[in-house]
């Protein structure tokens, strides 16, 4: 690991995040990014970017989450390198995320977790449906779920995927045993391997009433699922086979090229007793903006455009990612619509020529 001043702030920020303003730190990461990362300086020199010429956060310029694909985007010497799972358009590429200092990212995960998956117990009893760490030590989401596991697993919490095989008998007789001895379970789950386990369940005729509290984070949306659901669909599935209500069940938004996560905000509004419309949130470390694909403006409220993150625990690479995934604003957060098409990307892929 290489650490540098800039990490240290970005740290404390995380930790507290009412201690600093988001605008000027993103600054500072950009500026840490221009000096260190010869691509993205060049990137910049190019559309006759420079530090004295950017004096706001949303001014930043935002590299393609495509350029992850061929360019490697790192501060220093990387401590560990995420791929992504990454078959587009029937060719395989995968996206590298390198980190140069692990402890962004574990700060971010961690808070994330706390804030809006278990904002109201210190630790619950777990049942992951995504492969442990050392199976997919490339992976960042299983690097997450370790992380969750190390910080919040209480008793009884197990892994039901191994071997590259999801354990669906194991992961029904975890559920077997919450419902039986009353203790809250936390399933953290991709949505292909949520499916996968409520078919496995629906074609037995198990039904599960687990206990108050327990609750259930998903992600990935409809990739890799044989038999993809509705939203709502999923909800009253997951309902109807756990007695998991959709106040306790929670999507989280993340991507291989981001430190941070968005989640929705369903379990952190209900503990505070918030009563809101559904939709992606983010910690206050990260912010996201829905941009034009060819101009790069921000839509007006309401409009779709690309989801554009500014996330501040990627200090060592790119603060600032343009998606593929195309979004909307809401009240409160954002809504993923879906993936953008050739004829969207185009405008944004020439950015980084």
């Amino acid at each position: 690991m290489r650490s540098h001043p800039i990490h240290e702030r970005v740290l404390g920020f995380i930790e507290a995040p009412e201690s600093d303003d988001f605008g000027a730190l993103a600054l500072e990461v950009f500026r840490h990014q221009l000096e260190s990362i010869v691509p993205y300086r060049q990137y910049c020199e190019r559309r006759g970017v420079g530090d004295d010429s950017v004096r706001d956060w949303s001014e930043i310029p935002p590299v393609p989450a495509q350029v992850f694909k061929s360019i490697e985007l790192c501060c220093a010497p990387p401590e560990r390198r995420f791929l992504s799972s990454g078959t587009t358009r029937g060719a395989v590429q995968c996206s590298a995320h390198a980190m140069a200092d692990l402890r962004l990212y574990r700060a971010s995960a961690r808070a994330g977790l706390k804030r809006f998956l278990l904002p109201d117990v210190p630790s619950m009893r777990l049942l992951s449906l995504v492969h442990p760490v050392a199976e997919k030590p490339e992976s960042s989401l299983a690097q997450m779920v370790a992380w969750a596991f190390d910080d919040f697993a209480g008793g009884g919490s197990s892994y039901a995927a191994e071997g590259g095989e999801l354990r669906l008998e194991h992961a029904a007789e975890m559920i077997r045993t919450s419902e039986r001895d009353g203790e809250p379970l936390c399933i953290l789950a991709t949505t292909a391997a949520l499916t996968r386990l409520l078919d496995f369940c629906g074609e037995r005729g198990w039904v599960f009433r687990l206990p108050h509290a327990s609750r259930l984070m998903d992600t990935g949306g409809a990739k890799g699922v044989a038999r993809p659901l509705s939203r709502n669909g999923l909800h009253h599935a997951v309902w109807n086979a756990l007695a998991i209500p959709g106040y306790f069940y929670t999507n989280e938004y993340g991507m291989t090229e981001l430190a941070s996560q968005a989640w929705e905000n369903v379990i952190a509004d209900r503990v505070a007793g918030r009563f809101s419309k559904r939709a992606l949130v983010t910690p206050p470390w990260l912010r996201v903006r829905v941009l034009d694909p060819v101009t790069l403006a921000e839509v007006p409220a309401g409009e779709r455009g690309l989801l554009c993150p500014y996330d501040l625990a990627n200090a060592d690479s790119a603060v600032a990612v343009l998606t593929d995934d195309v979004g909307v604003a809401a009240d409160d957060g954002f809504r993923v619509l879906g993936r953008a098409t050739g004829a969207d990307l185009r405008g944004c892929s020439l950015v980084w020529a």
